[in-house]
Order: structure tokens, then C-alpha cells, then sequence
């Protein structure tokens, strides 16, 4: 056979190869979206209004699904600019504070979360 043929049949399996691995290790990263869902929670905030400044908050609280108040805001400006979470800042720790924070975070907004975790 023609030496040049071999060659180019070579290098020909050898892209082809790599183009499969690839392909695989690309599925194998993909994993599916998890259909995540808001626990169940007691609200503190219905019939609050939104609050926007997180002004005399108190670092020593922590805060869980469910809460309201100023160091709700905290968390969500938090949220917002240290992981660009693009959360509704309102004080009202609902079930977009709590998924932003378990994706960006990886904390779980069911317990309590201690803020300076987020310094």
C-alpha cells in the first residue's frame, strides 16, 4: 500500500477519534436540568411591601426562606452582586432568593443562612 495513504488513513481515524471522545465527554457533562422545587415554608412577609434598603441590618441574624426584612435585603443585594444572581431585591425571602442561593451558593436557603457566609 502507498505510504502517504496509510499516513492520511491515520491521521483520518485519529481526528475521528478525538471527535468522538469529545462529543462523549460533552454529553457526559451535560447533565439534565433538575426540577427544583420551592419548599414549603410559613411567610413572613404576605402583605408586606417590597423593601429596598438594607440599612441597619444586623449581621449577627441569619435568615431562612421565608423571612422578611433588611437583612433579606442584604442577602438578595449580596446575591446580585457578588454571584450576579439578578434576584428581585424586596426583602422577601421567597423561592427565587431561596433557588439563586442554592445555584450560586450552593447554601440551603432552608435553614438558617448566617450572612457573613458571604463576605
Amino acid at each position: 500500500m502507498n505510504k502517504a495513504l496509510v499516513i492520511g488513513l491515520s491521521i483520518t481515524l485519529v481526528v475521528v477519534a478525538f471527535l468522538i471522545i469529545r462529543n462523549r465527554k460533552k454529553t457526559k457533562n451535560q447533565t439534565e436540568p433538575q426540577d427544583y422545587q420551592c419548599p414549603e415554608y410559613v411567610s413572613k412577609f404576605s402583605g408586606e411591601p417590597a423593601l429596598e434598603s438594607s440599612e441597619g441590618v444586623d449581621m449577627d441574624v441569619t435568615v431562612k426562606i421565608g423571612d422578611y426584612g433588611s437583612e433579606v435585603v442584604y442577602l438578595q443585594q449580596r446575591l446580585n452582586s457578588q454571584y450576579g444572581a439578578g434576584v428581585t431585591v424586596d426583602g422577601k425571602f421567597g423561592c427565587e432568593t431561596h433557588f439563586a442561593l442554592s445555584e450560586f451558593t450552593g447554601l440551603n436557603g432552608s435553614e438558617p443562612i448566617d450572612l457573613n457566609d458571604l463576605k
